[in-house]
């Protein structure tokens, strides 16, 4: 459970959209918060990604492998990601 305090500005402007859109206030910052921590993993996976490659660079671990296997479950279209999988 969380509780958010909003000003009251952007709690009208929220439930203004809720009620445009059927839903409840809490279904939509639900959603808000989902993109940003989605964001925010991603930026986190994609800097794992280049710290591993700066590290294949200088020669290749076991902890490299691991890495690049986490970014190309997380990117399966990235083929530089999946050489490392594979």
């Amino acid at each position: 459970m969380l509780g958010v305090r909003l000003d009251d500005d952007l709690e009208q402007r929220l439930t203004a959209v809720a009620r445009g859109q059927g839903r409840s206030k809490s279904d939509i910052a639900r959603d808000a918060v989902r993109r940003y921590v989605d964001q925010h993993d991603a930026a986190f996976l994609a800097e794992a990604k280049r710290q591993s490659q700066r590290a294949v660079a200088r020669g290749r671990t076991e902890e490299d492998d691991a890495w690049e296997a986490l970014a190309a479950a997380d990117d399966p279209g990235d083929p530089s990601a999946r050489t490392a999988a594979e």
